[in-house]
C-alpha cells in the first residue's frame, strides 16, 4: 500500500485549532522552513566525495548471510540519512531522528527529494500523525542499518538493566567483533574529515609539507546517565539474586559500554585484555566523575611558524573510546589516520597524559614507526639527569657531555622549586645547550646514531681538558675541572661513539626541551587543540559534549554523529578562514599595499618542466631548427 493509498480513518472529522494553523501543529509549535535545492546539492555532494558509501556496502556485503529470501527496498538510502545529519549540523540544530524525519517530510522541495531518492509526503492536515510515524520508522531503520554495520558494542537499549542482565551482556561480548567494527568506525569518521581536509584551497592544504598534530581526549555524555562499576559489579549481582521480587529492584544503567570519565584527579590507561576498575565511590564527589565517552581529537598545528594562522586549526583525525582505556592505542590510531591527507609525519605535541605517561612499547615506538617526533612536557620525577650510555648523560630528552654542569643538568628543576626565575633558566638551558653530544651520522637502519663530543669536530662548542681543541676563534665555555669525570668512558677517548636511539626514544623531543623554540610550539599546540574542544564541546553550533542534542543510544551512534557534528566545524572553520583572508588582503589593497600571490620556490628559482615557464629574469633560451626546415628543434628526420 502506498502513501497516499493510506486509511487514517479521519473521514469527515474537522478539529477545533483555536487560533493555531495546521503548520504550527504538524511542526509542533516549530516552523518547517524549506532548505534552498542547492544546499541540499552541496551536502549530498560531500557527502559522495567522502567515498563512505562504498565501504559502506563493502561491509554490507561482508557481513551478508550466504542465503537470505530478501525483503523489501529500503524506502530511505543512507546516502539521504548522511545528507540530513550534515544539513541539520550545518544550521545547528539537535541531531535528533525525529528532526530528520521532519527534514525529509516538510523542508525538500521535490527536486531535491529526487536528488536524495525519496517519494513525495503526503501534505494533508488530517492523518499527519500516522504519517510522521511512518517516516520515523523509516528513517530510524537507514541510520540503524548503517549503525549495525559499525557499533562495537551492539546489545538491547532500549529499557534499563538489572546488573544481572549487565553481567550477562559483557559475558557474551564478542573482542573480534568489536576490532572489526571500531575500525569500521573510525574509517568512516577519517573519511568525512579527510573530505573536509580536502575542501580547503591547494596552498593552503600545503602550505607545510609536514602534518603537525595536538591531540587530546575530551568528554562526551552518554543520552542515559547511570553508570555502574566493574569492580563491585559481582556483589551487585550477587545482591540481586537474593531478592524474590525483581519488581522492587531500582531501575538500573542502559549501556553496558560506557565508563567513569575522571575530570580532576589521576587517571588511568588500561591496556588490551584488561578490565577497568575506575569508581567514583562513595566518598567521591559527582563533579569529579561522569559517565560517558571520550573523543581523541587531532588539530593540525605549525611546527615552522607557530602562531601564524597559515591554515585553519582543522580537526584532522578523530575517533571514539571508552574512558580509561587503551589511551595510547588511540593517540596512535590519530596519527595513522592523518596519513590519509598525504603530507609527511611531523610533531605529535600533546599533555604529560600521553608521552609522559605511556609505555614507549605502547606510544613511542608506534609513533616513531609512524614517523611522527613527540612534543610535551615531562614528569617531575623525569627532570635533570636519567641515566646515559657510554659515559655520556641523559638529561630531558638530549644526550650531552658528562662533565655538563649540575646546575645546567638540574636547571628544569630548579625553575619548578621556585629556585630560579625564567629569565635564568632560560639562560642556563641556553648554555647546556654547549654541552650537548654533536651528531656526526644520523640514524642507520638499526636505530643506531654516531655522536661525538661537543669538543671535538669542525664546530666545537666547549673546550675540554681531556680533548685538543683545533684552533678557532670561538670563545667557548670550557669544562671545569672539578666536572671532568674520574673515569673516561667511551665518550672521552674515542672520536665518536654509536648510540642505540631506541634507549632515549621516550625522552627524545622535536624540539630542544626547555627552550624558547620548545616553548612556543607547545603553548601554540596546546592552545589550539584546547581551543578546537571548547568550540566543539559545549554552548557553540556542534555541542557534543551534552547527549540532549543527540537522544539516540550507543557507542557507535554517538560517534556517527558526532562525525558529522565535527565535518561541519571543519567546514565552518575553513569558510571563516578564507573569509578572513580575503578581508585582510582587501584591508591591504586600501592601504595602498597590494597582495602578492606566493610563487612556489621552483617556479622562482628553476625551470618547471610542466608548465614549461622559467624565473622572471631568466630568458627563455631558443630551440634550434632542425635541419630539414622543422622548426619543432631536435634531430633532423629520417628520409
Amino acid at each position: 500500500m502506498s502513501a497516499g493509498d493510506i486509511d487514517y480513518g479521519f473521514t469527515g472529522y474537522s478539529p477545533d485549532l483555536g487560533g493555531m494553523t495546521e503548520a504550527e501543529i504538524m511542526g509542533r509549535g516549530r516552523i518547517h522552513d524549506f532548505i534552498d535545492h542547492q544546499t541540499v546539492v552541496l551536502m549530498e555532494g560531500r557527502v559522495r566525495k567522502t567515498g563512505v558509501l562504498a565501504r559502506l556496502q563493502e561491509w554490507h556485503d561482508e557481513d551478508a548471510l550466504a542465503f537470505s529470501i530478501g525483503g523489501r527496498p529500503s524506502l530511505i538510502s543512507e546516502r539521504a540519512v548522511m545528507t540530513a545529519l550534515l544539513l541539520l549540523a550545518k544550521e545547528g540544530s539537535a541531531m535528533f531522528l525525529t528532526n530528520v524525519r521532519d527534514l525529509f517530510m516538510f523542508r525538500l522541495s521535490d527536486a531535491s527529494r529526487e536528488l536524495l531518492g525519496l517519494e513525495k509526503s503526503i501534505e494533508a492536515f488530517v492523518g499527519h500523525v500516522g504519517e510522521k510515524n511512518r517516516w520515523y520508522a523509516n528513517t530510524s531503520r537507514a541510520f540503524h542499518r548503517m549503525n549495525d554495520l559499525m557499533d562495537p558494542f551492539p546489545q538491547e537499549r532500549r529499557n534499563s538493566k538489572t546488573y544481572t542482565e549487565i553481567q550477562a551482556i559483557l559475558r557474551a561480548h564478542d573482542v573480534d567483533l568489536e576490532e572489526k567494527r571500531k575500525a569500521r568506525l573510525d574509517e568512516f569518521t577519517k573519511l568525512f574529515l579527510v573530505m573536509t581536509y580536502n575542501e580547503q584551497p591547494r596552498n593552503i592544504r600545503r602550505v607545510s609539507k609536514k602534518m603537525d598534530i595536538s591531540f587530546d581526549q575530551t568528554y562526551i555524555g552518554t543520552p542515559t546517565v547511570k553508570g555502574y562499576s566493574k569492580k563491585n559489579l559481582a556483589k551487585r549481582v550477587a545482591d540481586e539474586a537474593k531478592v524474590e521480587d525483581m519488581r522492587t529492584l531500582k531501575p538500573g544503567p542502559v549501556d553496558a559500554y560506557a565508563g567513569w570519565h575522571v575530570s580532576t584527579g589521576p587517571r588511568t590507561d588500561v591496556g588490551k585484555g584488561q578490565t577497568d576498575l575506575t569508581d567514583p565511590g562513595k566518598n567521591t564527589s559527582s563533579a569529579e566523575y561522569r559517565w560517558g565517552w571520550e573523543i581523541n581529537i587531532a588539530v593540525r598545528v605549525d611546527s615552522e611558524a607557530p602562531g601564524q594562522k597559515r591554515f585553519p586549526a582543522l580537526a584532522v583525525a578523530a575517533t571514539m573510546s571508552l574512558p580509561n582505556i587503551r589511551v595510547a592505542e588511540e593517540a596512535i590510531s590519530l596519527m595513522r589516520a592523518t596519513q590519509a591527507l598525504g603530507l609527511e609525519p611531523g610533531v605529535g605535541d600533546a599533555d604529560k597524559q600521553y608521552w609522559a605517561n605511556s609505555l614507549a612499547e605502547r606510544l613511542h615506538e608506534p609513533a616513531f614507526n609512524l614517523g611522527f617526533t613527540p612534543s610535551t612536557d615531562y614528569r617531575v620525577d623525569r627532570l635533570g639527569h636519567q641515566g646515559g650510555d657510554h659515559g655520556a648523560l641523559y638529561i630531558e630528552g638530549g644526550t650531552y657531555c658528562p662533565a655538563t654542569p649540575a646546575p645546567l643538568q638540574n636547571a628544569t628543576k630548579d625553575l619548578l622549586g621556585a629556585v630560579i626565575d625564567t629569565e635564568t633558566y632560560r639562560a642556563r638551558i641556553t648554555g647546556r645547550t654547549a654541552f650537548k653530544l654533536h651528531v656526526k651520522e644520523k640514524p642507520d637502519a638499526k636505530g643506531r646514531t654516531v655522536l661525538r663530543c661537543p669538543a671535538l669536530g669542525p664546530s666545537p662548542t666547549v673546550t675540554c681538558p681531556l680533548r685538543d681543541l683545533l684552533k678557532t676563534s670561538k670563545v667557548l665555555k670550557g669544562v671545569e675541572d672539578e666536572n671532568v669525570p674520574d673515569f673516561a668512558d667511551k665518550i672521552c677517548i674515542q672520536h665518536s661513539v654509536s648510540f642505540d636511539t631506541a634507549k632515549n626514544r621516550r625522552t627524545a623531543q622535536a624540539f630542544e626541551y626547555g627552550t624558547k623554540e620548545w616553548d612556543e610550539f607547545h603553548t601554540h599546540a596546546r592552545n589550539s587543540i584546547e581551543s578546537l574542544n571548547n568550540q566543539v564541546k559545549s554552548g557553540g553550533t556542534e555541542h557534543i559534549e551534552t547527549a540532549s542534542r543527540r537522544r539516540v543510544r550507543g557507542f557507535g551512534a554517538a560517534q556517527i554523529i558526532v562525525t558529522m557534528l565535527l565535518t561541519n566545524f571543519n567546514l565552518r572553520k575553513i569558510a571563516a578562514f578564507i573569509s578572513d583572508k580575503i578581508k585582510d588582503d582587501a584591508k591591504k589593497q586600501v592601504n595602498g599595499e597590494p597582495p602578492v600571490a606566493l610563487v612556489r620556490r621552483r617556479d622562482r628559482e628553476f625551470h618547471n618542466p610542466y608548465t614549461d615557464t622559467y624565473p622572471p629574469d631568466v630568458k627563455r633560451p631558443t630551440k634550434p631548427k632542425r635541419s630539414d626546415g622543422d622548426e619543432t628543434g631536435g634531430p633532423p628526420r629520417r628520409t
